[in-house]
This record gives C-alpha cells, structure tokens and sequence, in this order.
C-alpha cells in the first residue's frame, strides 16, 4: 500500500506544479491583451480626433462653402462626442482600466461648433459620416462639424 500512496502524492504533485505554471501565466496573458485592446482603441480614438481637426482646419482655410465628408470606424468604447468652448474636440470612452476623456485642440485655434444634431450620436461602434464644412455665422467663420 505504501507505494500506492507514494504515486499518488506524486501525481498530486505535478499536477500542482503544472497549475501553478499555467493560472500565472493565463493571468498575465489576459492582463498584457486586455492592455493591449485598451492601446489600440486609444490609438484609433486619437487618429479619428486628428483627422476631424485636420480636416476642420483645411475647410476653414478653404473658406465658406467648402465641406469634407469623412467616414471613420468609431470603436466601441466611445461614449460621447462634444464640442468645448467652441475649440477642442472630445472624446469620452470607458474601458478595463476606467473612464478617460481624449482632447483635440486645433493648432490654428479655429472655432469649432456642432451642426443641429448632436455629435452624441457619432458615439458608438460602428462606421460612421461626419460633415464638415466652412460657414459664416453672422461675420464670423466657423467650421460646423455634424453627423450626416
């Protein structure tokens, strides 16, 4: 019987080795991807912000009547778009790691404003249409950003 009991605690003990191998590093490949997706939509969030104050910034200097039509692939971790103080660009996004905003300002400091609609309704995964295009509003140039 002895020698029963011996194979027994041996087999226990590789299959607590093995377990002890696999949960750590299981862990820290979940924790590196789930940093991972948090980098990459960060990534697109600010590529999609550049591109909005760019493509802002050309119409504006285009003069009045100009637009651009963009289409971006909005990630999903956008909660809400908005227009602050008639010159930066935000994005609010929840992910793992918590909520973070993303601010754009536009490096000629050109006034920005929202068109009749929200740009609220630009959150969301999913491609998406943004209007921009140059106005005057009563005298003074703007660029009016909106959802088609």
């Amino acid at each position: 019987m002895p020698k029963v009991a011996q194979s027994a605690i041996e087999y226990l003990m590789i299959i607590a080795l093995t377990l002890g191998l696999i949960v750590p590093t299981a862990y820290l490949f979940f924790r590196f991807s789930s940093e991972s997706n948090v980098q990459i939509v960060d990534s697109q969030i600010t590529q999609i912000g550049r591109s909005i104050i760019d493509t802002a910034q050309s119409v504006y200097f285009s003069g009045e009547g100009s637009k651009i039509i963009l289409e971006v692939n909005m990630p999903k971790n956008v909660d809400d778009i908005y227009i602050l103080a008639n010159r930066e660009l935000v994005f609010e996004t929840t992910s793992e790691i918590g909520q973070s905003e993303s601010v754009f300002f536009s490096s000629a400091n050109i006034p920005i404003t929202e068109g009749s609609g929200d740009l609220s309704s630009v959150a969301g995964s999913g491609l998406k249409r943004i209007r921009i295009q140059a106005i005057d509003d009563n005298g003074v140039a703007k660029v009016l950003i909106e959802k088609v």
